[in-house]
């Protein structure tokens, strides 16, 4: 679709910024969340609660995310023709549009590789709680086998103890 005034192309490259913009508070955001999620699984004791509220917490800003790289392409291919062909014309929107997606693809790199060691730290953690509750079922069953067996240990001598008299 071609552009059709000046004021419509301003809108369009005002909406890829103002875009980029959010994106980058929503990014910064989910490294917030990424971080307190590294904290979270620092300590001693793992909160599974607070830590699933975090997971909410991001997929909320994930599908926000998904929304605004939507919107981008949508206004990006609709301005694309415009931005080329008149470079010169939106040189400053252009370089403010590029600082935005430089940051944004930086701190995508930061955030990605903090994810990776969560989640190499969260897989230790659930190994861990794996590993208690396999523990914790085999006392169980034991205790049981236990109790079952002494409970009719009980019961064969009085058995034995009635017929001989």
């Amino acid at each position: 679709m071609e552009l059709h005034n000046n004021k419509t192309e301003q809108t369009y490259i005002q909406l890829l910024i103002d875009a980029s913009k959010k994106k980058l508070e929503v990014l910064n955001n989910l490294m917030e969340i990424t971080e307190n999620q590294e904290k979270l699984m620092s300590l001693e004791t793992f909160d599974e609660d607070v830590f699933s509220q975090t997971i909410v917490q991001k997929e909320e800003l994930l599908v926000s995310l998904d929304k605004l790289d939507s919107g981008f392409e949508l206004i990006y291919d609709r301005a694309k023709d415009e931005l080329l062909s008149n470079r010169y014309r939106y040189e400053v929107e252009i370089r403010t549009l590029q600082e935005y997606i430089t940051s944004v693809t930086g701190i995508s790199v930061k955030l990605q590789a903090l994810e990776q060691r969560n989640k190499s730290k969260l897989e230790l953690i659930l190994s861990d709680k794996r590993r208690e509750i396999r523990k914790s079922k085999v006392s169980n069953q034991t205790a049981a086998n236990y109790y079952k067996t002494m409970t009719n240990q009980h019961e064969v001598q009085s058995f034995f103890y009635d017929k001989k008299k």
